[in-house]
């Protein structure tokens, strides 16, 4: 009799434990996870900055263009390559996160020969952390990952996910694009201004020209204001992920959903600014 309750007691307490294990709440991680999904697919950032060469033509026409719209694209390319890799893990993390299995249709194994391509423009970090996101991804769809695996991918993924959001696609965007908005900027003022000195020009022309001045330089600072959406977006989403990372052993603590809503709310909001 006492053997038979010992293993009743211990039935109760091993039934228990999994049914908390499958019932872990995992809301607020597929909350923020769909978020972070929605505004990495805000990639229209990517074009803008691939299209700057061609503004600039406007104001200063020539072949000396031509480089660097080589250059351009070639980089827009790669951002728009790191943001698939951290749109389809966030894509997954949020079907995890709503206790289904991955079902990644996607050719993975195809783009990540298409990425490697892109390897001698890529530092090898960034490379590196690329390649171990989609591995992760792969495995994940093998092994037919479920909730219980939210763990496990949070912590292969972290480390590359970091390393790509303070890598290339970081620089460009907060570096690169923000000198060319700069130059820009210059540009548009001085091509005005010479047109605006001429005298052919009537005065109802020279008010045409300031109002396209006006509007010219109103489309630049929105542009500014979008890198810093964009980069406050990636902000976001990096420090969502240490979040994850630091408390993978208890994502449900109401301490980390707070501060994985905080994140999604912040994230929404600069998807406004960008959209405006």
């Amino acid at each position: 009799m006492q053997r038979t309750q010992g293993w009743f007691h211990t039935f109760c307490i091993t039934s228990t434990c999994l049914l908390l294990v499958a019932c872990i709440n995992l809301t607020a991680v597929h909350e923020w996870s769909q978020t972070s999904l929605n505004a990495v697919q805000y990639s229209e950032i990517v074009t803008t900055y691939a299209d700057t060469p061609q503004r600039l033509q406007r104001y200063d026409p020539g072949p000396h263009w031509v480089n660097q719209i080589k250059k351009r694209t070639m980089q827009a390319q790669l951002l728009q390559q790191l943001l698939t890799v951290i749109a389809d893990y966030m894509s997954s993390l949020a079907t995890l996160s709503a206790d289904s299995t991955i079902n990644y249709t996607n050719d993975v194994q195809s783009f990540s020969q298409s990425l490697s391509k892109l390897d001698t423009h890529l530092s090898t970090n960034t490379q590196q952390a690329a390649s171990g996101i989609v591995n992760t991804l792969l495995e994940a769809a093998a092994r037919g990952y479920q909730a219980q695996q939210v763990k496990e991918v949070i912590t292969k993924a972290n480390e590359p996910l970091q390393q790509i959001m303070k890598g290339e696609l970081r620089t460009i965007i907060d570096q690169d694009f923000r000198r060319d908005l700069r130059i820009e900027k210059l540009s548009i003022k001085r091509y005005y201004h010479s047109l605006l000195e001429q005298k052919r020009y009537s005065q109802a022309a020279k008010v045409a020209l300031l109002e396209w001045k006006e509007f010219r330089l109103t489309e630049n600072m929105k542009r500014q204001k979008a890198i810093d959406a964009y980069l406050n977006i990636l902000d976001a989403i990096a420090k969502g992920h240490q979040e994850l990372y630091n408390n993978r052993e208890q994502l449900d603590i109401v301490e980390l959903s707070k501060e994985l809503y905080g994140f999604a709310r912040t994230m929404r909001k600069h998807i406004k600014v960008i959209l405006h």
